[in-house]
């Protein structure tokens, strides 16, 4: 972790001259500036930059900024934001130095901007340039060792977690007794259980869509977003939607409750005999929605999406499987976690399979009722799993 610096131990820095770990910039540089040099050292070990201070050495003040300023920067510009340190020491009386210091970036790659204009920067000796392609791929692959949903949720506090069920999450335990521990003594154990992050503090993904009272008012976008058509695309009529926030199981519960009251199953009529189609078990509509909310990618805005149709059902995911699994890999059984917490947290709850076989469950129940095989497709920035419906006259 990189601490604050003493006075003397700042004079060795700007002594020393820019390295892979110090920037120097003058009041002057503007906010793209200093995003640019805090992307880079969160996709490198970590860095700081020293604003007033010239390239030369030289002393001339940060004048204009202030904490607020830094942190919105890396708020708004950075993508996935980060929370660096700020620290002001007075230097040769009016000549203020800022230092801003990011540490190596738990969720990468980090980029500056949004859509076309992205960029992603890399820290290559005393230079922030931008990363190439192959360096991009590894930053890619390196953002697997680190689970999303241990990412703090800037600006949520530990009052947004509800105090009730995180007492009844260790009720069971005989040496934890929640309402006779201090402040300073739950931080720690929530810390501890990944419930919030160790260096801000501030609640996990996991622990904000496990544990908080309103998750939505911090992560508007880990929702889900409802829709159902009367006909086979989303151009027809749409016949009714929903908006699904609270907490992870709550998501699902009520996202499966609208799936199965605009499920339209197409029957038969023998005689005076309605025979209906055999549709997919309600356990086979929540799997895949508790799957889709459970292995996204909470680094993308945006919701999941549920969409019900005539003939099938579908749920669509932002972001792209997790690293290395493809859709082929799926049908065989093959699982890889991007949220560890967030999958036990559901397998405790029964939401989700415990072994991983979930698609392989999809596959063999529509082989065992005669309906097509589910789809997973992977567009471009999307995952899509597709459950079909059985054919007749409606």
């Amino acid at each position: 972790m990189i601490g604050p610096l003493a006075s003397d131990e700042l004079a060795t820095l700007i002594a020393g001259g820019e390295d892979s770990f110090t920037e120097f910039k003058g009041p002057q540089v503007n906010n793209s500036g200093l995003a640019k040099e805090l992307c880079a050292f969160s996709n490198a070990a970590g860095g700081r930059v020293l604003i007033g201070v010239e390239d030369d050495g030289s002393i001339v003040g940060a004048e204009g900024w202030g904490e607020e300023r830094v942190m919105n920067i890396a708020r708004t510009l950075i993508n996935p934001p980060i929370v660096p340190a700020y620290q002001r020491i007075v230097w040769q009386r009016d000549k203020p130095i800022v230092i801003v210091a990011a540490e190596q970036g738990a969720e990468k790659p980090y980029a500056v901007g949004g859509g076309e204009g992205r960029r992603y920067f890399m820290r290559v000796g005393s230079t922030s340039r931008d990363a190439s392609r192959d360096e991009l791929v590894r930053l890619t692959q390196a953002s697997g060792a680190v689970a999303g949903d241990l990412r703090p949720v800037i600006g949520a506090t530990v009052e947004d977690l509800d105090d009730s069920l995180l007492a009844a999450r260790f009720a069971g335990r005989r040496t934890i007794r929640w309402d006779e521990l201090t402040k300073a003594q739950r931080r720690e154990i929530l810390v501890n259980g990944e419930m919030l992050n160790p260096t801000t503090f501030e609640p996990t993904v996991a622990g904000l869509l496990c544990y908080g009272l309103a998750p939505q008012q911090q992560l508007a976008h880990a929702a889900v977003n409802c829709v159902s058509y009367r006909g086979t695309a989303p151009e027809q009529e749409l016949l009714d939607r929903a908006e699904i926030g609270g907490r992870i199981d709550e998501q699902i519960e009520d996202s499966a409750a609208f799936v199965e009251r605009n499920l339209r199953s197409a029957s038969t009529v023998s005689g005076l005999t309605r025979e209906e189609a055999p549709r997919p078990s309600h356990e086979s509509l929540r799997e895949v929605i508790a799957n889709a909310v459970a292995h996204r990618h909470y680094g993308i805005a945006g919701p999941t999406q549920v969409r019900v149709y005539a003939n099938r059902f579908e749920v669509v995911n932002p972001g792209e499987l997790p690293n290395g699994v493809t859709p082929a890999a799926m049908r065989v059984g093959v699982s890889v976690r991007r949220n560890q917490f967030l999958v036990q947290h559901l397998q405790s709850l029964g939401l989700v399979d415990a072994v991983g076989r979930g698609f392989v469950l999809l596959l063999e129940e529509a082989a065992e009722l005669g309906l097509p095989e589910p789809d997973i497709a992977t567009p471009e920035g999307f995952v899509v799993v597709t459950l079909f419906l059985g054919d007749g006259e409606t």
